[in-house]
């Protein structure tokens, strides 16, 4: 497993280091790797491919390389894990506090971190946890391309409007993290057409079978988990020769 600690992470521990916030730092850092270390178990589990955890401020990101139609399901169990482990570390923590083992100083620095962090992560903001599993719960209603759409509008106006709510609380940590944050969809914008056509692709190379069939009129809108019947010139096809017409004439 490889962990790797983001430039902006960095800045925020020399920032803490030099003004002497060693709790500080020990604290949230613990949260976030015991939170990261969720979504890594729980993704081994599922035998899905994991390249690297990355460790940004108040939160991180398990890279992984895995099929686009890799079981939604499997996916959203992945996005919760981070919250269910975080939520577990925490009760350990009150647990041992309880028993005096750590400080009232000590807990309560735990909980406010852990608060903050929770909150901020279950935000519907591109990349965060609460993002995933939006974007996943909408992907078994509406089709695939549309569901990476919505994921940039929903995110864009969150943002838009905690950067509102928050105006006079701004400080370097916060703008920092913005940046973060403004970078990924920023590339998430952009990689929205490869990421449709891998996930067309995978479908007409691979042997993908879904139980549930859903008559479409065009490629755009297709679902994550079900086979399709499309309508083409008053006759119907279906998906495989709708994806070969697609190819094939690229090639």
């Amino acid at each position: 497993m490889k962990i790797e600690f983001h430039y902006t992470y960095i800045l925020i521990t020399i920032g803490f280091i030099l003004t002497g916030y060693f709790h500080n730092l020990i604290i949230f850092t613990s949260i976030i790797i015991i939170h990261e270390l969720g979504h890594y178990t729980v993704a081994k589990l599922n035998k899905l491919n994991v390249e690297k955890i990355i460790i940004y401020p108040y939160g991180g990101l398990v890279k992984m390389n895995n099929p686009i139609n890799t079981s939604i399901n499997k996916e959203l169990f992945v996005a919760i894990s981070g919250i269910f482990f975080q939520s577990i570390f925490y009760l350990i923590i009150m647990l041992l506090h309880n028993q005096g083992i750590i400080r009232d100083y000590i807990f309560n620095l735990f909980t406010m971190y852990n608060e903050s962090i929770l909150v901020f992560n279950i935000l519907p903001i591109h990349p965060l946890d609460g993002s995933k599993i939006l974007n996943l719960l909408l992907s078994k209603i509406l089709p695939f391309n549309l569901t990476n759409k919505l994921n940039i509008i929903i995110s864009v106006i969150v943002l838009a409007i905690m950067l509102y709510i928050n105006y006079y609380n701004f400080n370097y940590t916060t703008i920092l993290i913005i940046g973060v944050i403004v970078d990924n969809i920023i590339k998430y914008k952009k990689e929205l057409k490869y990421i449709f056509n891998k996930f067309l692709l995978e479908r007409y190379i691979y042997k993908i079978t879904y139980n549930k069939t859903k008559k479409i009129n065009k490629i755009h809108h297709m679902y994550k988990e079900k086979y399709h019947i499309l309508k083409e010139n008053n006759t119907y096809i279906t998906e495989k020769q709708a994806l070969s017409h697609k190819f094939q004439r690229k090639i």
